[in-house]
């Protein structure tokens, strides 16, 4: 059995709005506070300014949802989130892939007697003296990182390094706003299907009488 706005009352439009701003805000909580670190980018290389790219452009998309979701568009907003489903999964098996392959792990002094492994990108490819060091030793490229004292440049150069760091950055950027975006999608399809209405049907002045009222 279908839902319906009956089974909602005047609460109808509520849930898609609240659906919407909770998926959003939960997404990016979650990622952003640090529960969910095991995928993240390494801190050191997560600019502050990528948190506000991601509040931006999730921010631009729930808004252009909002204003598009309506009940003639309906299905093409199925077909959308589906999209950016697939989208989400492709983009973070990439990001996935890149940090399996070039991320490492240097251990760092916290106390007298312990240490911490944290995680840091690599580069693209070693310099051409580490590179022979490693054939050499027959090493993998974490052990060489270990006898270079946890040194990353004396393994990779910083343009090498950069262009990990770019593509790792921008698989995570789009894994998270495709992902969000699904979601608040998904919130503002429940939110027409609940009231037959498009979703900024609320601020319109012929669809809402109360409006009208003067004082």
């Amino acid at each position: 059995m279908l839902i319906s706005a009956s089974d909602y009352g005047p609460f109808g439009p509520v849930v898609g709005y609240g659906g919407a701003i909770m998926a959003t805000g939960g997404a990016l909580l979650t990622l952003f506070a640090g529960k969910m670190k095991k995928w993240r980018p390494p801190d050191e290389d997560l600019p502050g300014g990528a948190q506000a790219i991601v509040l931006l452009l999730c921010g631009v998309g729930m808004v252009l949802q909002w204003y598009f979701a309506a009940p003639g568009a309906l299905k093409w907003f199925v077909l959308l989130i589906a999209a950016m489903l697939l989208l989400t999964l492709l983009c973070f098996l990439r990001y996935s892939g890149l940090l399996g392959t070039y991320r490492y792990y240097a251990e760092v002094v916290t106390s007298p007697r312990k240490t911490v492994k944290v995680p840091i990108l690599g580069g693209r490819e070693l310099l051409p003296e580490a590179e022979k060091k490693r054939r050499k030793l027959h090493v993998d490229t974490q052990t060489l990182f270990e006898g270079a004292e946890y040194k990353p440049d004396l393994l990779w150069s910083k343009e090498s390094r950069q262009w990990v760091k770019q593509r790792v950055l921008i698989f995570f950027i789009f894994t998270l706003v495709l992902g969000t975006s699904a979601l608040t999608a998904a919130s503002f399809s429940v939110q027409v299907l609940l009231t037959q209405k498009a979703a900024a049907s609320v601020i319109r002045t012929e669809e809402s009488p109360g409006l009208n009222k003067k004082p």
